[in-house]
């Protein structure tokens, strides 16, 4: 056994069960003797404060720290960056153009096996791909995983604060790097951690600052709206008594929400606002080319995303996120392979050495274009089960007589398309 990182004085203390067992030993985090805490209780408080540059800066510092880097931060500044719905929606994108192929598991030879590929056809897979995809964002996942070999395995997604990938351990306290730990790397048949981009920090250290920029200008095209969109009520008053002046400024208050004041009579007040009739393009013109600038920091241009000019340049900007896909797509299939499928086997799924994942686009065939082919097959004088008839076009036989004794009408290939118009 390797020795811990992080050994506390106290009587809390790193122990793990040995279990006989191919799986080998199984973590587990004992507090006193007789109480337990079981691995999926690790929670913290999250921080929901905004976030601004300077925090996105000390993150930064925090966790680049070379000799004891913490990830709550920044992990926190990303997830207050994800509530920007332009960043949301591109980086969903990305991740389902592969989370929504067909999962294939092919031999050495390229074959598919048709019964694992339908085995791992399921949502618990489809969650192992979604964190590997979401690890090339914030960095690094991390998941514990056991019962692979039953109907529904138990899959925890560790919270990415609690983790620190260059020191191979997840805290139970995220703020305290020296707290009680769990190196994961002695258990790598329960715990799966993956990290698909190019360094442990993620994609979103630099789309981060991005989002509160943005922010900024959404604050502030809102305080433009609020005092030149609607016009300021301004109260004059001789009467000095602090009665009436509550009173004035109740039905100030009861009258709408515009902003208002009450002032002497005496007193002046002159609001300057900008002579340019388009002022709010300030904001506007900044919010679109920060979204701009996540495009292309999330899927690599624009265009699929935001408005075009032409279907030429649309059709240039597709190609180019087709490869970022492809890339993605192969990142996922190599770790899947290389990492995942030992950890199956290890729980008792028969995938035999030398077979890989292969995530291909579905097949999908168009009615009208099945039934020309269909039509092809009967007149070369093939027979289709009446089965096959009712689950591709849903539509029930006759089970007594499923086929009329009188003449089918001969259709070719060339007329189908006039028969069906």
């Amino acid at each position: 056994m390797k020795p811990q990182l992080y050994k506390p004085e106290h009587s809390r203390q790193l122990a793990a069960i040995d279990n006989k067992g191919k799986l080998g030993k199984k973590p587990e985090i004992k507090i006193k003797a007789g109480d337990k805490i079981e691995i999926d209780y690790f929670r913290f408080y999250e921080s929901l404060y905004r976030k601004e540059i300077n925090d996105w800066t000390n993150a930064r510092t925090i966790r680049r720290d070379p000799f004891n880097p913490v990830c709550y931060p920044i992990q926190q500044l990303y997830k207050d960056a994800m509530l920007d719905n332009h960043l949301q929606g591109a980086i969903e994108n990305r991740i389902l153009r592969v989370v929504n192929k067909e999962i294939l598991v092919k031999d050495a030879n390229g074959k598919v096996d048709d019964k694992l590929s339908a085995r791992l056809q399921t949502r618990w897979f489809r969650q192992i791909i979604r964190k590997g995809m979401e690890s090339k964002f914030f960095g690094y996942s991390l998941l514990f995983c056991e019962n692979f070999n039953t109907p529904i395995p138990k899959i925890i997604d560790f919270p990415r604060e609690c983790v620190i990938p260059e020191k191979g351990v997840v805290l139970n306290n995220p703020f305290n790097p020296n707290s009680i730990a769990i190196n994961y790397g002695e258990f790598p048949s329960f715990f799966l951690f993956v990290s698909l981009g190019s360094d442990s920090i993620g994609i979103l250290e630099r789309i981060a600052p991005m989002t509160i920029y943005k922010r900024h200008s959404w604050a502030n095209w809102d305080e433009f709206e609020q005092i030149f969109g609607i016009p300021i009520r301004i109260a004059r008053t001789f009467i000095n008594t602090q009665s009436y002046k509550d009173e004035l400024q109740m039905w100030l208050e009861t009258m709408g929400t515009s902003s208002y004041g009450i002032f002497d009579k005496q007193t002046d007040i002159e609001i300057k606002e900008n002579s340019r009739s388009d002022a709010f393009n300030v904001f506007y013109q900044k919010i679109l080319a920060v979204n701009k600038e996540i495009s292309k920091g999330i899927v690599g241009q624009t265009m699929t995303m935001d408005d075009g000019s032409s279907q030429s340049q649309a059709n240039v900007h597709l190609k180019i996120y087709d490869e970022i896909t492809a890339s993605d797509i192969t990142d996922v299939e190599d770790w899947i392979t290389d990492n995942v499928f030992p950890v199956l086997r290890a729980h008792g799924i028969d995938i035999p050495d030398g077979y890989y994942l292969s995530i291909v686009e579905k097949e999908v065939v168009k009615p009208m274009e099945k039934i020309k082919i269909d039509a092809i097959l009967l007149q070369n004088g093939y027979n289709i089960q009446p089965e096959y008839i009712e689950g591709f076009y849903a539509t029930p036989l006759d089970k007594e007589e499923p086929r009329s004794k009188d003449t089918p009408l001969q259709l070719s290939h060339t007329n189908l398309d006039s028969f069906f118009a």
